[in-house]
């Protein structure tokens, strides 16, 4: 008898198994299609209405679209939209309550302003907004309190909101070849920041907390007006680049030799001419950058 019991054993144990092997493949095959409908990005909107629920990505681009259809109510599982390279002035009401979209992408369209409804997409993540004609952005971007990065580039900025300060999520912000005389006072908040462009704008001076931005790692600031940057940048020890070329004559503060971090700073002549020799000054590398010189940076494509 007790050969037989412990005969039956291992018989058991392989039905076990083999059991929950059918198991798995069973879950494989039930959950394969909503991962594939989650992975599938629509192109036009007819197959978007015909597998309504199902729709996670929308990409209609370089389509010339003037306005687009007000049918968002029927995708409520919506999670990135991208309607890049078209003529879009404003955004349909529906749109407004896809509570689940994560990443916009309205870059080379037509906008001019944005509504104060932005603030109904609590959940996004990521917003790009280059190459419009922006004139002003709305105090409801501040309410994006989960947003990461924030394309802004090429547009017709001249301020801030205060609420901007209210990111504090915030890792990578383009607001580059813009108009910006000065940054609200609450910048300095955007401790999460590690990628900052601020290049090709009117800037005069910055906040005297600039420091407090901690994560910075690459920070541009080249083709402005500024006379200085604050000694409170010596705070900011995790930076690598710094590019503050053709910002006039423009000193460099001593804290900058602190950065054990910071490989590299970009200068112009008038900057160079302010030391006798600033390589002699700072442990990092200076480097004079020629006005017709574009890529010149290691994390151009960043």
């Amino acid at each position: 008898m007790e050969k037989r019991a412990s005969a039956s054993k291992p018989v058991c144990l392989s039905v076990t198994l083999q059991d929950m092997k059918m198991g798995f493949v069973f879950l494989w095959f039930m959950f394969l299609p909503m991962v594939v409908f989650a992975d599938r990005i629509y192109t036009n909107f007819e197959d978007a209405l015909s597998e309504k629920t199902l729709v996670h990505k929308i990409k209609i681009t370089y389509q010339q679209l003037d306005t687009l259809p007000d049918i968002f109510d029927y995708f409520p599982n919506l999670e990135e939209i991208n309607f890049s390279n078209n003529r879009l002035r404003s955004l349909p009401t529906s749109l407004f309550r896809c509570k689940n979209l994560r990443k916009i992408n309205l870059q080379k369209n037509k906008f001019e302003q944005l509504p104060n409804e932005l603030h109904h997409f609590s959940n996004l993540q990521e917003l790009s907004l280059s190459y419009n004609q922006l004139q002003s952005l709305p105090d409801s971007i501040g309410n994006l309190k989960r947003l990461t990065q924030l394309g802004l580039k090429q547009n017709q900025l001249s301020a801030l909101p205060f609420s901007i300060g209210w990111l504090t999520r915030l890792e990578k912000l383009t607001i580059s070849y813009n108009n910006l005389i000065e940054l609200p006072s609450s910048f300095s908040q955007l401790r999460s920041l590690q990628f900052l462009d601020l290049s090709n704008n009117y800037l005069e001076w910055l906040p005297n907390d600039f420091g407090m931005l901690i994560q910075l790692r690459f920070l541009y600031l080249n083709r402005n007006r500024l006379k200085f940057i604050p000694e409170s940048i010596g705070n900011c020890q995790l930076l690598q680049e710094l590019d503050v070329s053709f910002c006039g004559v423009l000193q460099l503060p001593s804290t900058l030799s602190n950065i054990q971090k910071l490989d590299y700073v970009y200068v112009d002549r008038r900057t160079v001419m302010f030391y006798p020799d600033p390589r002699n000054r700072f442990r990092q590398h200076i480097i004079e950058v020629d006005a017709g010189e574009i890529n010149y940076r290691p994390s151009q494509s960043f």
